[in-house]
């Protein structure tokens, strides 16, 4: 399905050429497989490509001009969707509501799809857990590399196991950061330039442009291209609860809440009305019942649901 996702944004991206096209023909032509995943892979983007349009409209403030609510509708995904081909090429690189991996996602070297787990051991005394929607990538050649960038998403590391020989620091870059450590455990997420460490045991160091800072166990720190936040204690069962299938929430905003949420399942959530994002929330949600979130969510807090194509979701 990959290499299907892989054809269709090269087609829409306006350089595809002849060559393209006849490559194309002949990986459909050599299986039936082939011939469905491509025909699904284009069905997705435009369903998708329509149900983003849906979703900035319900967003979209009333305005007397249908000429400005076209252009505020656009600017909010992030351009004209598919209405010229320089549209169709930032979807591939900037996809709407994050409905669909993004070309850098799709170019790592280990990635886990929507709501999957996984976990790679190295022979050199480290593992790494990856949570949903991760992109990792090797910076170093080898089997086991020592040097990983974390594209997106979240992982959760384990370096210099017990009984074994210390080595040298295992590093993985994150954003303009790097995080390294030789005896740990800890839980690295990237959101876009957004990096968030939660040190669950022995110690991090993390290194972010001319800053450097130190965790210990039970301790968090984010960090940006503006520099470092507080460093600050941390629950650190509720960070790593995802490794146990779980969502954690304690007291945390509405708003805060889908917005996790929306990364293990396929689609988007949409509050539609900023009033309601900031009521809290105390609950634990099993990852396997993701889809009882909705309803449950509308029934704690009175909301009304509307369902639109590709898995999005409206509440208000």
């Amino acid at each position: 399905m990959i290499a299907a996702r892989r054809w269709v944004i090269r087609l829409r991206s306006g350089e595809a050429g002849r060559d393209d096209v006849e490559a194309l023909g002949r990986w459909r032509a050599e299986s039936l497989a082939h011939h469905r995943a491509f025909a699904l892979a284009n069905a997705q983007w435009s369903m998708l490509r329509q149900a983003a349009i849906n979703v900035a409209t319900a967003q979209a403030p009333a305005v007397r001009k249908p000429a400005r609510a076209v252009l505020t509708r656009r600017a909010w995904i992030g351009g004209a969707l598919a209405a010229s081909v320089g549209g169709a090429a930032y979807l591939a690189v900037r996809p709407p509501l994050e409905l669909w991996p993004s070309l850098s996602e799709l170019n790592a070297d280990y990635r886990t799809e929507i709501g999957e787990r996984r976990q790679i051991d190295f022979s050199n005394n480290v593992s790494v857990e990856m949570n949903t929607r991760t992109s990792l990538r090797a910076l170093d050649a080898g089997v086991n590399p020592q040097v990983l960038n974390l594209v997106g998403g979240e992982i959760a590391v384990t370096t210099g196991k017990t009984g074994a020989a210390l080595g040298q620091p295992f590093v993985i870059v994150a954003g303009t950061g790097r995080v390294s450590a030789t005896q740990a455990m800890f839980d690295l997420r990237r959101d876009g330039q957004d990096v968030a460490v939660t040190c669950l045991d022995g110690g991090v160091k993390i290194e972010c442009g001319q800053e450097t800072a130190t965790l210990k166990a039970g301790q968090h720190v984010s960090y940006s291209a503006q520099g470092f936040g507080a460093i600050v204690a941390t629950d650190g069962r509720a960070v790593d609860a995802w490794r146990k299938g779980l969502l954690v929430f304690d007291n945390q905003p509405l708003a805060q809440v889908i917005s996790e949420i929306n990364r293990y399942r396929r689609g988007r959530i949409v509050l539609t009305s900023a009033s309601i994002g900031h009521l809290p929330l105390d609950a634990t949600f099993r990852l396997d019942r993701i889809d009882e979130v909705v309803p449950k969510l509308a029934h704690l807090f009175g909301l009304k649901v509307r369902t639109l194509p590709g898995g999005v979701v409206l509440l208000s």
